[in-house]
């Protein structure tokens, strides 16, 4: 089995483009939840978010022309694939002196289902109705109005087939679709690939989205916080005053290698995949979880990593920041790791849906390059049985574990070495 290591990270967040610059954003405590105008106008219960500030697509991806076929999701996951790639130091053309073998590079991105933008679906709806009603038998035909490769551009599965054509990676590709343990899935399948001998090097991570119309008008603020009033203090994980997540946008892309591959062209190394867990409970029509499968996939990863609780140095929690599910979590935690030290990235950057868990590896390692715990926002009055970090804080050990879960039972637990 190869060990794999970390040699690049893209992030495209609310806080900004870049590593340096979310960084920077995280030691200024500078939130990435802002107000949202289109939703202010629209009268909707909820009007902040976290957008990517001042993101264009046609400054990161070429040809031009193939924007086209591609939704926000897709631009901001190619984006992050791409300051990924610049970061791990990779060639970017024929010529350059270090080459890397197409059939041993593939490509694994978490992702969510894309939804049409209304601007798109509107002339369609229009079309299909007669005196003000909906009739299901002219739709076929009102079809023929779409843009022919509207599929193309709303698939889940094209960030990862646009980055692997860009790249020319002949190597495994797929995409993982599952919710918000999306990103955290893809990372793992792309070390598996890569520790069974079946890549040199792995793109991964994630992309998504829950601010497109269809997500925003289907889920009607259900579980989101409703504090208009403060953007950047809306999202409090583990608060004693949470209230509800807040939607946001992102893309997080690692660079995986095996430790052998990545040293013999003289990579620079952010960390070491140690071991992970993946688990699933039960979760009956109209019950709550339980939190088993969080705490199972925490023991599987300290287990196939061979380290014990005391070692780890931090978690990067998944920090919904509402008043049950972060209940929910800090007992798992607590149950078994005790008093380790906790992050929760959501407080800058809200729910992103299957980009959070990549986001919150992004920040840890990032953190740990300034050997420092990257701190919570808003957490001013701590509410559930864990330590959580709200100032910056040295860690005692470089080892990390980061935490996802969804509201339908799936729970991931990766665990990483951050130093070289």
């Amino acid at each position: 089995m190869h060990e794999v290591v970390i040699t690049g990270i893209g992030i495209v967040c609310p806080v900004g483009i870049g590593h340096q610059v979310v960084w920077s954003a995280i030691e200024q405590r500078a939130s990435g939840i802002r107000t949202i105008q289109r939703l202010v106008e629209c009268g909707f219960p909820f009007t902040i978010g976290g957008e990517v500030p001042d993101f264009d697509g046609k400054q990161y991806i070429q040809p031009r022309k193939s924007l086209k076929v591609m939704c926000r999701e897709i631009q901001l996951g190619i984006t992050a694939a791409e300051l990924a790639w610049a970061d791990a130091g990779l060639p970017n053309s024929p010529d350059a002196p270090c080459q890397i073998d197409p059939e041993r590079l593939g490509v694994v991105l978490g992702s969510n289902v894309y939804r049409s933008e209304i601007d798109e679906l509107g002339p369609l709806y229009q079309e299909a109705t007669k005196n003000g009603k909906f009739v299901l038998g002219t739709w076929e035909s009102a079809m023929k109005k779409l843009y022919p490769l509207w599929m193309l551009k709303y698939l889940p599965n094209m960030t990862a087939c646009q980055i692997g054509i860009a790249k020319d990676a002949r190597g495994p590709n797929n995409t993982i679709t599952l919710g918000e343990v999306s990103g955290l899935l893809a990372i793992i399948e792309a070390a598996d690939s890569i520790s069974r001998g079946h890549a040199d090097i792995m793109l991964t991570g994630a992309t998504g989205s829950m601010l497109s119309w269809v997500d925003v008008c289907w889920k009607g603020g259900a579980g989101m916080s409703r504090n208009n009033a403060d953007p950047a203090g809306a999202t409090r994980p583990f608060d004693k005053r949470r209230d509800g997540f807040v939607m946001s946008e992102g893309a997080s892309v690692f660079v995986l290698e095996s430790r052998v591959h990545a040293e013999q062209r003289g990579a620079n190394i952010w960390g070491t995949v140690l071991g992970h867990g993946r688990r699933c409970e039960v979760v009956p029509r109209g019950k709550s979880l339980t939190g088993s499968a969080i705490s199972q996939a925490i023991q599987a990863a300290l287990s196939m990593g061979g380290i014990s609780p005391q070692e780890v140095g931090h978690v990067s929690a998944h920090g919904l920041a509402t008043p049950a599910d972060d209940a929910i979590e800090a007992a798992a935690i607590h149950q078994t790791l005790g008093e380790v030290p906790v992050t929760a990235p959501k407080s800058f950057v809200g729910n992103s849906g299957p980009s959070g868990g990549s986001l919150q590896l992004a920040f840890s390692l990032l953190g740990l390059q300034h050997n420092t715990i990257p701190p919570t926002l808003n957490c001013d009055q701590p509410d559930c049985p864990i330590q959580v970090v709200t100032q910056p804080q040295r860690p005692t050990s470089p080892v990390f574990m980061t935490l996802s879960h969804n509201l339908t039972g799936q729970a991931v637990a990766l665990l990483v070495n951050g130093s070289p």
